[in-house]
């Protein structure tokens, strides 16, 4: 596989989207990355795509074993934090799974939870 992801760039993407996660844990995420890495260098993804599918696998990995995220920061000492414990990563695990059509991150820890569908029965 010729694109490798690094531990830098996990850390700014999870930054963007107001996540802290620890340097140990972002090693484990990407040691279960390499697990699947014959399977992605055998898909025939280009470049592009092998980056992304390894971006969100990592992101989803990492977001969906932490509920919370920094919404809100303030300082000079009027000191504030606040977080958001839902977050919509359904929209990303639907766009890894778009990308790796060949499922190879499909046994990877990724948990978005589970739909729930709407069954109505009419009677007559």
């Amino acid at each position: 596989m010729a694109v490798q992801i690094t531990a830098a760039q996990v850390k700014q993407q999870l930054s963007a989207l107001g996540y802290t996660v620890p340097d140990f844990m972002i090693d484990a995420y990407l040691c279960k990355l390499e697990g699947i890495s014959e399977c992605l260098a055998a898909s025939g993804h280009d470049d592009c795509d092998l980056m992304l599918i390894q971006v969100y696998a990592v992101t989803l990995m990492a977001v969906t074993a932490s509920s919370q995220r920094i919404k809100s920061q303030s300082a000079p000492s009027g000191a504030s934090r606040s977080f958001d414990y839902s977050g919509d990563i359904k929209n990303m695990r639907n766009t890894l799974a778009a990308l790796d059509k060949t499922g190879c991150t499909s046994g990877l820890p990724i948990d978005v939870g589970t739909s729930v569908g709407f069954f109505d029965v009419v009677g007559g």
